[in-house]
């Protein structure tokens, strides 16, 4: 009887309590005593045995700081990245791991061979980039290709300033058996071709020499072009600069008026010397190949620090500083090592 008793009340209040959870989140609740008791003595003897486990395993704090600083660092360096992207490095239209198409807007022709392509990089944006560097272009489309199958890609130094905003122009000799030189010659206004930078040869420090010398051959001049114009920029920088520019004829020779009125505004800092293989009658210039003696004649190596920089056709390169080693510069040679300039003061583009 007594046993009788017992069992009908824990059975009527297991009857109420059962399958609390069974009912839908929209019907009402149902009636019957209270789980809360229940709940609230469970999450108890889960913070008891959460408290006993750190106690036992105090190890437990140092990982927990370590995560709290891993997460600010983080959370700091999404705050800087956040910054930059809105400070005027976001305005570079130029992206170093991807493609860019750029509208072709205008093309001057320069001289009998070359010609002048102002592409449009968009409204307030900048090439971005720091001296010295090049950008990369292709083809809009699968043609032309190279040996592989691949599209031609090939590196151009800009004649524009990688600060003027809207633009980027690049003066590009056409070389009939090139294989993307025809091509781009071929481009009208309104048209695209693709780009990718920009990439740096070197970063220029102002000071970091006396004097410079450039030796430049063809259309290895727009390096040059970048070089010089921007340290004559920099009010801080005193670098005095020779440009030893050699073509084939007089008519070959590459922004000559902007060198000559350069020169002519920077008298105490730029000297051009021009070089022709076939000159005129009654030419004041050099003439011929670029020699140990017409490199000392030019360019009187003294006690101070110099750096002579080369860009040119490949058989102009090796004469005077010796051939690079794929992207590696390689060893000194030719005229510039019978001189005695050493790796450290040499650059080939």
């Amino acid at each position: 009887m007594l046993a009788t008793r017992l069992r009908n009340p824990l059975r009527s209040t297991l009857s109420k309590s059962a399958n609390p959870l069974g009912r839908t989140y929209a019907s009402a609740s149902s009636g019957g005593g209270s789980n809360l008791p229940l709940i609230l003595g469970a999450a108890g003897l889960l913070g008891l045995g959460g408290y006993v486990y750190l106690q036992r395993n105090p190890e437990i704090f140092g990982k927990i700081d370590a995560l709290k600083q891993d997460v600010k660092a983080k959370a700091e360096g999404l705050e800087a990245e956040r910054k930059a992207s809105s400070s005027e490095n976001s305005l570079a239209a130029l992206i170093k791991d991807s493609w860019v198409p750029f509208k072709l807007t205008r093309v001057e022709p320069y001289n009998h061979n070359t010609k002048i392509y102002t592409f449009d990089i968009g409204e307030n944006k900048v090439a971005g980039g720091e001296v010295a560097y090049v950008v990369l272009v292709k083809p809009d489309g699968d043609e032309p290709k190279d040996d592989k199958g691949n599209p031609v890609i090939r590196p151009y130094t800009a004649i524009s300033s990688s600060e003027d905003k809207g633009i980027i122009k690049l003066l590009i000799k056409e070389y009939k058996t090139g294989k993307l030189t025809p091509y781009i010659a071929s481009l009208t206004p309104g048209q695209n071709l693709q780009f990718k930078g920009p990439i740096q040869k070197f970063k220029y420090e102002p000071n970091s020499i006396d004097r410079g010398l450039c030796i430049a051959g063809g259309s290895g001049i727009t390096p040059m072009w970048q070089l010089i114009t921007h340290s004559l920029k920099l009010p801080e920088d005193k670098t005095k600069w020779t440009l030893v520019f050699c073509n084939v004829e007089e008519k070959d020779i590459l922004l000559r008026k902007e060198w000559d009125q350069l020169a002519k505004s920077h008298p105490d800092r730029l000297e051009v010397k021009y070089v022709l293989d076939k000159s005129p009658w009654g030419w004041k210039g050099e003439t011929g190949f670029v020699t140990p003696s017409m490199i000392s004649k030019l360019f009187p190596k003294g006690d101070d620090k110099v750096k002579v920089y080369v860009c040119g056709p490949p058989g102009q390169v090796k004469a005077v500083a010796g051939p690079k080693d794929g992207m590696k510069q390689g060893e000194v040679t030719g005229a510039l090592k019978e001189l005695g300039y050493t790796s450290e003061e040499v650059f080939k583009y």
